[in-house]
């Protein structure tokens, strides 16, 4: 009897798991699993701007023959760390329409894209730990109607295309010894091998981990793995021909899966940086490039960080930051039923 029960548990916490695992994801995507403790200070979060569409707007049923007026407004709310929209470093935030005949609605090209004509400010985390949220704004596409005169109801799906610039910034620690190939180690400070707390602030494109280890008496390598959580797909900031050139959703596009990246050690003109695939160097020690991330697979990049000025003081820790630059797109689709009058 016992041996029946317990092959009938085993039997249930294996369908239980198994249907777990088969389960799809939904809503928003997960919090990152960050490897190694994570620095506080950021606000963090894999959402740069949540992006809804506004509920009545469109309705979820209209006429036929221009006989229902309607807007289309799409909510944009900055939930990351970077300022967008105009006058900031990250200037586009770009909302377009797709999936149906501009013509039928009273739209064309030039009215089927808009712009952002001001900026949103970022969230952010007060010195006692509490938050201030992100700016909202929103871009309407107003007095549409569907023209044609119709005999039979049908539905159709609008999609919202979303594409905005976007940073993120991150900032790790990293433990420097005067020999870095010596044997003894006060890990009560700080260790040279192993995972390193890293914190990320709030944005689609992560850094998931960071990794040291000595390579010589002056030098430690750093490898920082870059991963999308987001829902979305990123590209490099291409300067468009028009906004329908911008955030092409295809593999061809060259663009895609593409960002730059930068590492500055905060302690300027103490380190030469050496990163591989990041063929750029910076005033006072760093490196910057621009990589591909195949088909958004996650990516290891590695650095060489060489100590440039003798060191007065045994074992000390210090901090690398780390900037990635991009641009997102994303989409929402919006079910409406189109009656046709008597």
């Amino acid at each position: 009897m016992f041996k029946k029960s317990f092959s009938l548990i085993l039997l249930i916490t294996g369908l239980v798991l198994f249907l777990s695992a088969c389960s799809p994801l939904g809503g928003h995507p997960a919090e990152p699993f960050i490897l190694g403790d994570e620095l506080g200070g950021f606000v963090g979060g894999i959402i740069g701007l949540d992006v809804n569409v506004l509920n009545g707007a469109p309705p979820s049923v209209i006429q036929d023959a221009g006989l229902t007026p309607f807007s289309f407004v799409v909510s944009l709310e900055n939930v990351g760390e970077a300022s967008v929209g105009a006058g900031t470093d990250n200037p586009l935030v770009l909302v377009r329409l797709a999936g149906i005949m501009y013509k039928n609605f009273g739209l064309s090209e030039n009215t089927a894209a808009q712009t952002l004509d001001s900026r949103l400010e970022p969230a952010k985390r007060n010195f006692d730990g509490t938050l201030i949220p992100g700016e909202i704004n929103y871009i309407s596409f107003d007095n549409l109607a569907y023209k044609p005169d119709i005999s039979e109801s049908f539905a159709l799906t609008i999609r919202a295309e979303v594409c905005y610039d976007y940073e993120t910034y991150a900032t790790a620690k990293f433990c420097m010894k005067k020999d870095v190939l010596g044997t003894w180690e006060d890990t009560t400070i700080c260790t040279l091998r192993g995972f390193k707390p890293v914190g990320s602030s709030g944005g689609p494109l992560q850094v998931t981990g960071v990794e040291e280890a000595p390579v010589n008496e002056n030098t430690v390598q750093i490898n920082f793995i870059i991963e999308n959580l987001g829902n979305g797909v990123f590209f490099y900031r291409n300067q468009p021909q028009d906004l329908f050139d911008a955030c092409v959703f295809n593999d061809m596009n060259p663009n895609i899966y593409k960002l730059e990246v930068f590492v500055e050690p905060i302690q300027e003109n103490t380190y030469d940086v050496d990163c591989l695939r990041l063929d750029n160097q910076l005033p006072g020690g760093g490196a910057h490039g621009t990589v591909r991330m195949f088909r958004g697979a996650p990516l290891t990049i590695s650095c060489f960080l060489k100590r440039t000025k003798p060191m007065s003081v045994r074992i000390y820790e210090d901090l690398l930051d780390i900037k990635l630059r991009y641009r997102y797109g994303e989409f929402l689709e919006v079910p409406i039923l189109i009656q046709g009058h008597p």
